[in-house]
């Protein structure tokens, strides 16, 4: 880190952060405008320095500022790492508090992190890449800018040849001592090698066909749906799905979509609006949705409407029929069965003594499902209890392997049992009397390279829809595809 007092140097230094600019305003370029123009601004114009300016210099950036104005630049506030480096510039208010921040960071990430934090932003990447986002040239480069509201903005932007993204965050954009130091900055990142995958829109979306794999006397056969448009996704491991006859409902980053469903395919229908972030998708009565998250109200629809909002339950597993369910968030011991009666859902303690940490609960039309850690001895299980509560059966993992993983799934079926072992990726199966019979791997089943399987459901003729998140080979996006699962 260095702070260059001296005024020769820092004048060198200045006159070319002058060279980078920036605009006063951030501004929403005109659609009608040359894009390459919008995209690759010409600089500002050289400016000559006040007496008096300090200089930060790093591998990365440039910044320049006047002490005179109040600004301090801490010891603390300052840090440089590998692949990276930031600032913290403030002027303190009169209790020694922070009253005006501009930070800075650059640091070297690959183009899906990049894109993760626009997305995360609420920023419409195409709209960004085709020079019609909101934007603000900073440092020489056109950066997607995101209003915070009260006068706090973010940019983003990156140096894709050096591999490098750029983060600046104002407090008070109209404040009369940004300007000067937005216009400071200087982006000074080098590199020419790398090169960046295609845009989610440019790249290739995945592509299946049917697979058949044996697993003990069972030709598990896995068939791709392929949707009209690819569902791109942001989120790893949030993803649920529920089939209705001809309807298949997606949630995906708590965002809820409907398709219709042929069996071969799905046609989108439409998005619908929720009421909060949710990650547990269920059926319920008559036909309703049900939807549930940690500190969420359990909320209902029937994919016209909304149907009915109940504080209480935490993730909620819904029984067949969608008179009762199951609420549970970490502990076996703090389960309980919550039942809709009359317009009102209530609840009382339903543990399951055996389970220390739950990672998931199925219910199917014979049991609960239970999928999580042993109190006696801390490994991994597939619990099964009757709908009393009494424990029938305790499921493990290969006998000769590494035992379950995170099972996102299960289900009972005619011969035994059925679970996804998300950290695995395996389809699993058991004997009725909870013998192990043998896993299918997810590359030799679904044709995949390493996805999260997040979960499954039944449909109406017994087969089990699968939906998993998964890389592109161009590793352009993750994608959000769905297998229809039969043969067990």
């Amino acid at each position: 880190m260095k702070k260059l007092l001296a005024m020769l140097l820092a004048l060198v230094i200045v006159l070319g952060l002058a060279a980078c600019g920036g605009t006063s305003d951030p501004v929403a370029p005109d659609a009608g405008n040359d894009a390459s123009t919008e995209k690759n601004p010409a600089p500002d114009k050289v400016t000559e320095t006040d007496e008096g300016l300090t200089v930060h210099e790093n591998t990365f950036f440039t910044v320049g500022y006047k002490e005179e104005d109040g600004w301090t630049l801490a010891e603390d506030d300052i840090e440089a790492y590998e692949g990276g480096g930031y600032v913290y510039l403030r002027i303190l208010d009169e209790d020694g508090y922070t009253g005006l921040l501009v930070y800075i960071e650059a640091y070297e990430e690959s183009a899906s992190s990049f894109r993760e934090t626009l997305h995360a932003n609420g920023v419409d990447m195409k709209a960004y890449v085709d020079g019609i986002w909101v934007s603000e040239t900073i440092g020489g480069m056109q950066m997607a800018a995101v209003d915070k509201e009260d006068g706090e903005w973010y940019f983003f932007g990156r140096n894709e040849a050096a591999g490098v993204s750029y983060t600046v965050h104002v407090t008070d954009w109209e404040n009369p001592n940004v300007p000067a130091v937005i216009e400071s900055i200087c982006f000074t990142a080098s590199g020419t090698d790398n090169i960046d995958p295609p845009w989610p829109w440019e790249g290739e979306p995945f592509s299946g066909g049917t697979l058949s794999q044996m697993v003990g006397t069972y030709n598990l056969t896995a068939q791709f749906l392929p949707m009209e448009e690819a569902l791109v996704t942001y989120e790893t491991f949030e993803h649920d799905i529920v089939v209705m006859g001809d309807k298949v409902y997606l949630l995906s980053d708590s965002a809820l979509y409907q398709y219709d469903y042929d069996g071969e395919s799905l046609s989108f229908v439409k998005e619908i609006e929720l009421p909060g972030e949710y990650e547990v998708l269920e059926k319920g009565e008559n036909g309703n949705l049900v939807l549930s998250r940690f500190m969420e109200p359990v909320f209902g629809h029937d994919g016209n409407s909304a149907q009915f909002s109940y504080e209480g339950p935490d993730k909620f597993a819904v029984a067949p029929g969608g008179t009762w369910g199951i609420s549970w968030f970490v502990s076996g011991e703090d389960c309980e069965l919550y039942a809709f009666q009359n317009g009102t859902l209530s609840g009382s303690p339903f543990p399951f003594d055996e389970v220390d940490t739950i990672s998931q609960i199925c219910i199917d039309s014979n049991y609960i499902l239970v999928s999580g850690y042993s109190k006696e001895d801390g490994d991994h299980y597939l619990f099964v209890y009757d709908y009393s509560g009494e424990l029938q059966l305790q499921l493990d993992g290969d006998p000769d392997g590494f035992g379950l993983g995170s099972i996102t799934y299960a289900t009972s079926t005619p011969n035994g049992f059925l679970a996804i072992d998300g950290n695995m990726r395996e389809i699993v199966l058991w004997s009725a009397d909870g013998t192990w019979i043998g896993a299918a791997d997810d590359g030799d089943l679904f044709g995949t390279s390493y996805p999260w399987i997040a979960a499954a459901d039944m449909a109406d003729d017994g087969s089990i829809l699968v939906v998993m998140s998964e890389e592109r080979a161009d590793d352009s996006a993750d994608e959000v595809v769905v297998f229809k699962l039969s043969g067990f």
